[in-house]
């Protein structure tokens, strides 16, 4: 949908970016490399593929803009280029719906003799400067700041299976999220630790809570 407002111009992604607050979800495999360790690279590539479809597929249901791969990471951006209500709560779910879909994913792939795959996923919202960064033969919409950067540190938190949020989101989604506080983290480029939360599912009130995903 993203790129067919920018093909008819009623959206313009601007060189040199601009400030915005959005939320951030990075997406990793554990243990790929050893995983990988003697198999015929086309194995692995054709994992990978197969793999990026499902998650990819859940991020777009979720309204998430896919930044980029990075490896067999996964870098998903809630709120740009496009602004997204609720973002942060959106973002949660999505990353909640990863982990249901892969188990889908890896029951298959235990039918057909293969090793599941095991992500960890980590949340962050915050101000970052969102735009077309690069050449003049080359630019790739991207987000760079802080922010990303704690979003990063996140994910490397993850266990297999974890949905690790740091305290910008898990306020903004405290009231309709089960959530575990875990002890104090430091990041790199930060004096103070850093309080995190592992989630634990999403809580319902009421049928208006929830905006969920649409299929449009």
């Amino acid at each position: 949908s993203i790129v067919e407002q920018v093909v008819k111009g009623e959206l313009v992604i601007e060189k040199g970016g601009r400030l915005s607050e959005i939320t951030m979800l990075y997406s990793d495999i554990r243990g790929f490399t050893s995983m990988s360790d003697g198999r015929p690279p086309e194995e692995v590539v054709q994992t990978l593929n197969e793999y990026f479809e499902v998650m990819v597929d859940v991020l777009f249901r979720y309204h998430g803009t896919l930044d980029k791969f990075v490896g067999d990471e996964i870098i998903g951006l809630f709120g740009a280029p496009i602004a997204l209500d609720d973002a942060p709560f959106k973002a949660v779910a999505c990353a909640l719906a990863m982990l249901q879909n892969l188990e889908e994913f890896n029951r298959t792939r235990a039918a057909e003799n293969q090793a599941p795959i095991r992500i960890g996923i980590g949340v962050n919202t915050g101000k970052v400067i969102t735009g077309a960064i690069g050449s003049t033969r080359a630019l790739q919409y991207t987000a760079i700041g802080d922010a990303m950067n704690v979003a990063s540190r996140l994910v490397t938190l993850a266990k297999p299976g974890e949905v690790i949020i740091s305290e910008d989101t898990y306020r903004l989604v405290a009231d309709r999220i089960e959530a575990v506080a875990l002890p104090p983290v430091q990041v790199k480029g930060k004096a103070a630790e850093m309080r995190v939360f592992r989630v634990a599912g999403l809580r319902y009130r009421r049928e208006a809570d929830w905006s969920g995903p649409t299929n449009g």
